[in-house]
């Protein structure tokens, strides 16, 4: 921001009355034709609300101040806006499932940042008391984890340990204290999740390349909010582990949050790494569910909007969506596919862009909001980084059914050829009455178990396919089959008493037992042919009660596995599927879980 200034021309007293006119600092308006020249100049103020000029001027942070501007990071957190940006306030509206709203676009792009700062007095208390031995400490910790840049002196450099230090306390997003977590101080904020089962958690891209950070907010007796912290309320995990991490502090009145015009910035009481313990104790050993707004900061910019009055509704029975420009209920937002960072879509395909839709309690979303696209899409993710080791990826969505098909590849490999999003892909777990699309699982076995044939008497001679045996039998399955589709005969599947005459011999045999186990086999096979389906974390919960195992729409598909390098970047690609059954194309995402082999293979310690 810098600010103008004008030299005005003596002569020009006066102006005609068609001419044009400038007003400068809530000044008088002044004739364009008196103006000489316009020069700027720095606005000295406005440096100073930027995020590098609060943290100068904080004399609680002194040590980082000086380390955030040898790095030349401070440069970084002066950005404030992507000039080259150009939106509009206009909305779409849009319908999803039963649920009629409209989205929001973005004027504008604004670069945003959340910073973690050590207090002076937390760096004297492990003996770090100049800028000369934040410089020791921090050679002392990245160069154990990255041996392969020990040599590199120069601060500026990415690769530097004092610049790792200092980019490793960087979130690009501005988030206030309240929303880098679902937990929202309020008695309600625990409604997303069993907090007697995990802690409230969310994991971010630090500024470090390929390095990430996790939040959390225990409930235990010392409440609040971490950065890199393993346990489960005031103890250890189910893993037994238990890592106390840095805590955020209240600074007197200023409380939590130190806004500046580009972000905000933290104090926190301990000291913050990407050491190797950090690496190996806790983040490479539990499951991260990652919801997806925190994948890209242009969606977390917009937290608390997004978020909103997650207990009210904004019409008449969802059919009289909020329209007005500020809604007074949170605001949905749609972000083109080439305004975000680490989210890009082909923007040739017909479609409105990605849909960030606000909290509300019964979704049954996690967290409350979920994401959609409506149309035409090919999306690329960029994944939150990973420690080294080997990683499963899954995608929780809740299914529907005007949810369409897709296609999924993992760092440019097909991993599943074809996901259709609006069915629950469950297995051997549920019985043949509970599980979806039973016409379909008979329809596939008369093709490929059982197969019948109406005789002129109108019995059915039913052939064994697997045997060749064949029974004559009298079934008002096979009428309602035939008559009224496939929809209805499971409900007519009578198999208690499945007797007929064998035509070979004549003599009557019940193939009860055999229908049985067939349609159990059938149902297992066919069950087979799809992409593998896991009931939805029984720790997630929605606002009006039940947790996402028992229900049934709520469900994770693992979509592939990667093996990370932790200095490589890897990708989730989502192409959508032509699928004419789903209403207008529509997709639903709500959140990622990225899962350690640690964790999915741990034969002591059972995943679930």
């Amino acid at each position: 921001m810098k600010k103008m200034l004008l030299s005005i021309a003596a002569a020009a007293l006066s102006a005609s009355a068609s001419a044009q006119y400038i007003i400068v600092n809530d000044d008088m308006p002044i004739s364009i034709n008196d103006i000489e020249k316009i020069t700027y100049e720095a606005d000295d103020q406005f440096e100073a609300s930027l995020l590098p000029g609060r943290l100068a001027n904080d004399p609680k942070t002194t040590i980082f101040s000086q380390a955030l501007q040898l790095t030349g990071l401070a440069d970084s957190l002066r950005a404030y806006i992507y000039d080259n940006y150009n939106g509009d306030s206009r909305y779409y509206q849009y319908k999803s499932n039963v649920h009629t709203e409209v989205g929001w676009y973005r004027k504008n792009r604004f670069k945003q940042f959340t910073v973690f700062v050590e207090t002076d007095s937390v760096f004297a208390a492990k003996g770090i008391n100049n800028l000369d031995q934040l410089k020791a400490y921090a050679k002392q910790v990245y160069d154990e984890a990255y041996p392969e840049d020990a040599s590199v002196s120069n601060s500026t450099d990415r690769r530097n340990s004092l610049n790792r230090f200092v980019a490793y306390h960087i979130l690009k997003g501005g988030i206030p204290y309240w929303y880098l977590t679902a937990y929202d101080n309020t008695s309600q904020g625990a409604f997303w999740l069993n907090t007697n089962l995990a802690d409230m958690s969310a994991w971010y891209r630090t500024l470090i390349p390929y390095a990430a950070l996790k939040c959390s907010y225990p409930m235990g007796n010392d409440k609040g909010l971490y950065l890199n912290r393993r346990g489960l309320k005031d103890g250890a995990d189910k893993y037994g582990k238990q890592i106390r991490g840095a805590k955020i502090l209240t600074d007197g009145e200023q409380g939590f949050d130190h806004k500046c015009f580009n972000g905000y910035y933290f104090h926190i009481d301990d000291l913050l790494t990407y050491g190797k313990k950090t690496q190996e104790e806790v983040l490479s050993t539990e499951l991260w569910r990652v919801d997806f707004k925190t994948l890209s900061p242009d969606i977390m910019n917009n937290a608390d909007e997004l978020r909103g009055n997650y207990l009210r509704e904004d019409g008449n029975g969802e059919t009289q969506p909020d329209k007005s420009p500020n809604p007074k209920n949170g605001r949905n937002y749609i972000y083109e596919w080439d305004g975000m960072e680490n989210i890009k879509g082909d923007t040739a395909r017909n479609h409105i862009g990605l849909v960030a839709r606000r909290a509300h309690y019964y979704y049954w979303s996690w967290q409350g909001d979920e994401i959609n696209v409506f149309g035409d899409y090919d999306m690329t993710i960029k994944l939150p980084p990973v420690p080294a080791g080997e990683w499963e990826v899954r995608m929780g969505i809740c299914t529907q059914e005007r949810r369409g098909a897709a296609r999924i590849y993992l760092n440019g490999q097909v991993t599943i050829d074809s996901l259709i999003m609006r069915y629950v892909y469950y297995g051997s777990d549920l019985s043949f009455y509970d599980a979806p699309f039973q016409p379909k699982i008979l329809e596939y076995m008369t093709k490929t178990m059982l197969s019948a044939v109406k005789t002129d008497d109108g019995k059915y001679l039913v052939s064994d396919l697997k045997t060749g045996e064949q029974l004559l039998v009298n079934s008002s399955f096979f009428s309602s089959y035939e008559n009224r589709g496939y929809y209805y005969a499971w409900g007519k599947y009578k198999i208690s008493n499945f007797t007929g005459t064998n035509p070979s011999s004549g003599e009557t045999e019940d193939w009860s037992q055999r229908v049985t186990d067939y349609r159990e086999l059938a149902k297992n096979d066919y069950f087979a042919t799809f992409p593998k389906c896991m009931r939805g974390p029984r720790e997630c919960t929605i606002g009006n009660g039940g947790n996402f195992a028992n229900i049934n729409n709520c469900v994770r598909y693992p979509l592939g596995r990667i093996i990370s390098d932790g200095k490589s970047d890897n990708y989730l690609r989502i192409e959508n599927l032509p699928d004419s059954i789903a209403y207008n194309v529509e997709a639903q995402f709500d959140y990622f879980e990225l899962v350690p082999k640690f964790v999915y293979d741990n034969q002591e310690i059972p995943e679930e």
